[in-house]
């Protein structure tokens, strides 16, 4: 064998410097992480992820300009039932007017009752005597004009046992003028309210007449007169005193047969009524 040169032996310690170099410069470069005792084994890098979106960032001047992101879609309306709108209210219309649209006021009524006398002469051989009698009127109107029925009698039998008086009963129909009804309305005096009661009485009216035994009838003319005064103040009701005269002709004159009187038959004549009631205007 042959000696090797002596170069080659001072170039080993040369190339293992250089080696020791070269190891201690990688291993700077890239540390070894020494995994402890307690810790999970190392697991594999995932893959590259897809980057998320950013937020859209305002575009600026030198920056390019981002697409806006895809925004998810908007979940479908939801139906609300239909609510039917309130009805529309009227026009407000004045108190005029709706007087003017409703029915006209009624007219006010009346209803009378009171008693008297009756001067008649039938049965009576020297003129003419005042007889008790009853009357009820019921009326319909209190203005101008109105209308009223009336009911009246009187009781003679038995008063004049030495005379022949006949006992009458009546139905009367009649109307009412009051000249003064529209006279100053506004006018509440007392004697304005006595002036505007001021009444004529008009009308027709049936009458029976008779004696225990006999009886007749005829059909009169109604005529009278009245005054009323009032005993209390109130639009909706009033108490009245009533003054009042009533006088009957008859169409025809009946004649009751009897024994006493002249002749042995009573001839049924006219009669003056005069009485007193009170009144409900109501």
């Amino acid at each position: 064998m042959g000696r090797r040169p002596a170069y080659g032996l001072v170039g080993l310690p040369f190339a293992l410097t250089v080696w020791a170099l070269a190891r201690a410069a990688l291993a700077q470069e890239q540390p070894v992480v020494v995994p402890s005792a307690g810790a999970p084994p190392a697991q594999v890098a995932p893959g590259p992820v897809p980057a998320e979106p950013s937020p859209a960032q305002p575009p600026s001047i030198q920056g390019p300009i981002e697409a806006p992101p895809v925004q998810a879609p908007a979940p479908p309306p939801v139906e609300t039932p239909l609510i039917p709108a309130p009805p529309e209210q009227p026009p407000e219309i004045v108190e005029a007017a709706v007087l003017g649209f409703g029915p006209p006021p009624r007219p006010r009524l009346s209803l009378a009752v009171g008693m008297g006398a009756t001067r008649d002469a039938t049965g009576f051989p020297d003129g003419g005597h005042f007889i008790p009698a009853f009357f009820g009127v019921g009326g319909f109107g209190d203005g101008l004009v109105g209308v009223d029925l009336g009911a009246f009698s009187s009781a003679a039998s038995g008063r004049f046992p030495m005379d022949s008086p006949v006992d009458r009963l009546a139905l009367d129909a009649f109307g009412v003028f009051r000249p003064a009804a529209r006279l100053s309305p506004d006018d509440q005096r007392y004697r304005m309210r006595v002036l505007r009661t001021l009444g004529l009485e008009l009308g027709l009216g049936f009458e029976r007449d008779g004696q225990v035994v006999v009886s007749g009838s005829r059909w009169v003319i109604h005529t009278g007169a009245r005054i009323e005064f009032p005993l209390t103040s109130g639009q909706a009701s009033e108490l009245r005193l009533r003054l009042a005269v009533r006088r009957a002709f008859g169409l025809y004159t009946p004649e009751l047969s009897t024994k006493s009187g002249s002749g042995g038959t009573i001839s049924v004549g006219d009669s003056t009524e005069l009485y007193g009631a009170l009144a409900v205007v109501f």
